[in-house]
């Protein structure tokens, strides 16, 4: 029943998406390149603050900290915007049927389109600094994938009690900002012993998704599978009782909002 329904509703979300990218741009002068400035200016005050004011040392820190920015934008804004989206889209879902899930799979794909040209201007960057590219940088696209199916997973929940809770999107702001600190988008988590690093991987997936996405590419280094598989696995019984919930109270949503 959901892939049937992806098939069928896809076509809406890519449309919906791409109306909504193009609302984005439209409101802005510089259009799409603040999708580029905004993670690059938040680089440049993290860089001034941790190798200036504090004198942490990384190799290629600023390339380090627009790529965990880049990563980490997509599962913020994903989850950020997941809490109204069924509140957002009420006036559509009274004419017509929609799965829920569909607004939020829309979320992912702009949210996608935008890391892709961040990942994109990063691989420029890693060529132009002459950085080794190794046979493990292929492994991105496992990355990514199991990525975008954890952060629908947690999407999925986070649209469910948002129509219920009106004040989980401060809740949410506090949550965002508390895994922010905790993913090492400005600092190296290499810093921690072995054993503690293992842990943290298996509690906080953007940092997992973070470290490796920046191993494979900037030091060419190997995926962890065991960890990537553990991850694979979360999300897709995250998706499992997401997708079970929502279509279970999904005819109560327009009694409550």
């Amino acid at each position: 029943m959901f892939l049937k329904n992806i098939k069928k509703y896809f076509p809406y979300a890519k449309h919906t998406a791409i109306s909504e990218l193009k609302s984005q741009v439209a409101e802005s002068r510089l259009g799409w390149l603040w999708w580029i400035l905004d993670p690059l200016f938040f680089m440049l005050v993290y860089t001034f603050i941790v190798q200036f004011v504090f004198g942490v040392s990384i190799e290629n820190f600023p390339l380090y900290v627009f790529l965990g920015l880049i990563i980490w934008n997509f599962f913020a804004s994903t989850i950020t915007s997941s809490v109204d989206i069924v509140r957002s889209y009420r006036a559509i879902f009274l004419k017509v049927y929609i799965p829920k899930y569909i607004l939020v799979i829309t979320q992912i794909i702009v949210n996608l389109v935008k890391m892709a040209i961040g990942l994109s201007i990063s691989l420029i960057v890693i060529i132009i600094l002459k950085i080794n590219i190794t046979i493990y940088i292929l492994n991105i696209i496992p990355i990514a994938l199991i990525y975008i199916l954890f952060t629908f997973g947690v999407a999925l929940f986070f649209a469910h009690f948002g129509v219920y809770i009106s004040d989980l999107r401060n809740v949410t702001t506090i949550l965002i900002r508390l895994l922010f600190y905790m993913s090492g988008v400005f600092y190296s988590l290499d810093r921690l012993p072995e054993n503690i690093r293992f842990i943290y991987s298996l509690i906080c997936p953007t940092g997992f998704f973070l470290q490796q996405a920046r191993n494979i590419t900037m030091y060419g280094t190997n995926v962890n599978y065991f960890i990537l598989i553990y991850w694979l696995l979360i999300s897709l019984i995250l998706i499992y009782f997401g997708l079970k919930l929502m279509n279970k109270y999904e005819s109560t949503y327009v009694k409550v909002i």
